[in-house]
């Protein structure tokens, strides 16, 4: 095997990244409400967006900070309320499989 052959890559992952400058990063993030607003905006995933702003904040980058998500309370009544879903999954699918 030659070394063309092992260094030539699988797939092109240049065309399925996305980039942008840091000035343009910081224009869509103090310009938007959303992390998954961003995103959008420059093609990337929320995840990259999320670290790439924490990294800015770490090198002394005052971006804004946006509402955390509202989080499910799970007590004694959401859990109650999945066991019933869960419960009624088996029981259509036995229905289904004896029909």
């Amino acid at each position: 095997m030659s070394n063309d052959e092992l260094s030539t890559p699988t797939e092109d992952t240049s065309a399925r990244r996305a980039f942008c400058t840091d000035e343009d990063f910081i224009a869509s993030w103090q310009g938007n409400d959303s992390v998954e607003a961003v995103a959008s905006l420059l093609g990337m995933k929320p995840a990259s967006i999320e670290q790439r702003a924490r990294n800015m904040r770490k090198h002394g980058v005052p971006l804004k900070r946006y509402a955390a998500k509202a989080r499910t309370v799970k007590d004694e009544a959401y859990w109650a309320s999945m066991a019933a879903l869960a419960e009624a999954a088996i029981e259509d699918d036995e229905v289904n499989t004896n029909a």
